[in-house]
């Protein structure tokens, strides 16, 4: 592996001059895009050559300066079930991962994809995530680089396997490229710029190289760039062999599809395959073997990848290893059929979730410890670094979380059952001590819900700052909360999960005329219900209050429209006595008391 980094942290382009000194034996092609560009998602539909000692990649490169930027795609063409990725810092260090994948990559055309923000890298096969890098060091690559693609040919027989040039003419094919821009929070966070059939080559767009490198043992020639049908071939020739195809492209699905994932929530199993299914063999429930487990009501969703099933005898926070699934058909004129294959099957944590966000070490009271999120996961977190508060003295079932937490975070994400939830967010400020240091919104699931969040102007210093959101629909099965930084770095200290015990009273009723509160039970025991009146939009603070003036509990945070809400207080760890419900909006605020008699 050591020589692969030796080998390419040498690359610079060198740009021939029609010196014989240059000339090499062998000549392929390489397009890269006249723009460059800053983050964003590259996907490309491409078969790889079959040959030992060549390469066939997608990859990003800084071309405007001598500033290492770069991030890979390569499919060597002795490896018949393994993509290789890698991405050259500014030091010039390569990490270099290598993936085993389900298919022949040269037999025919699939979906790769790099996803780059500045919080980690991605790579994807068939539309599911299969590496992701977020390490510190993804944050040095912060240039724009252009889009490339190139057919070579490595000096190292170590890495690349020996080359026998009676494989030649060899080609790497390329079927479509779409660029997708980084948008955080807008239509699932990458917005489609543009997208390129190679129907016609877009003169506008790219540039045929005319070049080569020090470890590349052919040289770019334009005239290695053809269109065929609509797809882009790199061709590999001898020198000054004319470059050519000239039968029809054949691009036939050949591929069974395969499992990439599946998830338990509560009573529910969720698989997603490769690519759309056949609905009948999709949703026989023989065609899966799942030791412990009982299947009942199979329904193909409509994306025809997803599965979902009712589920009996699954256990929560559990791996189980003997999952299988056979004889799923792809929707391919002749139907591919799988053979018996794994399904990697995890079930989540059972409701409420809390979590110690920034403490990956040992958490207490319950709660999970930190994790970074990649699509392994059940829960995590992206971006920023774990901040360690100090000067804390805060009291509570939930003291602990504000020890840690994570600055500059971006994301949080979270696998749950589809249905109606209510989050809790746990911040403190311990560094800012002016209004407008630390400013920020937060969006769940592309909703904004909290507008110019100041910790500091809510609570002043190191004093606990809590928000809930209640009616929270998933339908998608995932939970995304973006943190959008207005001014200085957004904080998270600590997030809990429950299902929503808030309910509107009905859309068919009418639009109360004015704010409105009221408990029942009271006096109670333990639990009542509280209904407050809305008649207009408006920001929402729900809190109960001790006879002391303290705060007891939080019961809702957040915007709210018109209408009719029941929230369920549950007086868990409260003494008997008198108590103030306080319901803070934009107009008004209004109070009620309530007495718990235990």
């Amino acid at each position: 592996m050591k020589n692969i980094f030796a080998i390419l942290k040498t690359v610079i382009f060198l740009f021939l001059v029609g010196s014989s000194t240059f000339a090499k034996n062998y000549w392929s092609g390489e397009v890269r895009t006249n723009e460059s560009f800053l983050y964003g998602r590259i996907e490309v539909r491409m078969k790889s050559a079959s040959a030992g000692g060549v390469t066939s990649t997608l990859f990003t490169y800084n071309t405007k300066s001598s500033t290492y930027n770069e991030i890979d795609i390569e499919i060597m063409g002795k490896d018949n079930n393994e993509a290789q990725y890698t991405t050259f810092t500014p030091d010039q260090s390569g990490v270099n991962h290598r993936e085993v994948i389900n298919f022949n990559p040269h037999a025919a055309f699939h979906v790769h994809a790099i996803e780059w923000t500045p919080d980690y890298v991605a790579w994807f096969v068939d539309g599911c995530e299969v590496h992701r890098d977020n390490s510190d060091r993804i944050k040095s690559l912060s240039l724009p680089q252009a889009i490339m693609m190139n057919f070579w040919m490595p000096n190292s027989v170590d890495w690349a396997g020996t080359f026998n040039d009676s494989s030649i003419p060899l080609y790497a094919m390329y079927d479509w490229i779409k660029y997708y821009e980084y948008t955080p929070g807008v239509n699932n966070n990458f917005t489609l710029k543009w997208s390129d059939d190679f129907n016609t080559f877009d003169n506008n767009r790219w540039v045929k190289s005319a070049s080569t490198f020090g470890s590349n043992l052919c040289d770019f020639k334009p005239q290695n760039v053809l269109l065929k049908d609509g797809y882009l071939l790199l061709c590999m020739t001898k020198e000054n062999q004319v470059a050519s195809y000239p039968t029809p492209v054949i691009d036939k699905d050949i591929d069974a599809p395969y499992p990439m994932s599946g998830w338990i929530f509560k009573d529910q199993m969720l698989i997603e395959f490769s690519e759309a299914v056949d609905k009948v063999s999709a949703e026989n429930t023989s065609n899966y073997i799942m030791l412990g487990l009982t299947l009942s009501n199979p329904t193909l969703l409509t994306s025809k990848r997803k599965i979902l099933f009712t589920v009996a005898g699954a256990t929560s926070a559990t791996t189980y290893p003997a999952a299988y699934c056979f004889g799923i058909k792809d929707l391919a004129p002749t139907p591919n059929s799988s053979g018996l294959k794994k399904i990697n099957l995890q079930s989540a944590h059972a409701l409420p979730l809390v979590v110690d966000i920034g403490n990956n070490q040992t958490v207490v009271g319950g709660a999970l410890k930190e994790q970074k999120w990649d699509e392994a996961q059940e829960y995590g977190s992206i971006g920023g670094s774990i901040k360690q508060e100090s000067g804390l003295a805060l009291t509570g079932d939930y003291a602990s979380l504000y020890n840690t937490g994570v600055e500059g975070i971006t994301f949080y994400r979270n696998r749950l059952h589809n249905g109606k939830y209510s989050l809790k967010l746990f911040f403190v400020e311990t560094e800012k001590n002016s209004v407008g240091a630390r400013v920020f919104d937060i969006y769940i699931n592309g909703k904004i819900v909290i507008s110019n969040l100041d910790i500091y102007k809510e609570v002043g210093t190191n004093n606990a700052c809590e928000k809930i959101i209640n009616g929270i629909q998933i339908d998608e099965n995932i939970l995304e909360v973006y943190f959008k930084a207005k001014n200085g770095l957004p904080i998270l200290h600590g997030i809990m999960i429950e299902e929503d015990t808030t309910t509107s009273v009905g859309s068919d009723k009418l639009i109360p005329d004015h704010i409105g509160l009221q408990s029942y039970p009271n006096p109670f025991n333990s639990t009542t219900n509280i209904k407050f009146s809305l008649p207009k939009q408006t920001d929402v603070n729900l809190s109960i209050f001790d006879g002391l003036g303290r705060m007891s509990r939080k019961l809702a945070s957040g915007q709210y429209e018109a209408g009719e809400y029941v929230v369920n207080f549950t007086a868990n760890n409260l003494s008997s006595g008198i108590y103030y419900i306080f319901l803070n909006t934009s107009a008004q605020t209004i109070s009620e008391k309530i007495v718990l008699l235990k």
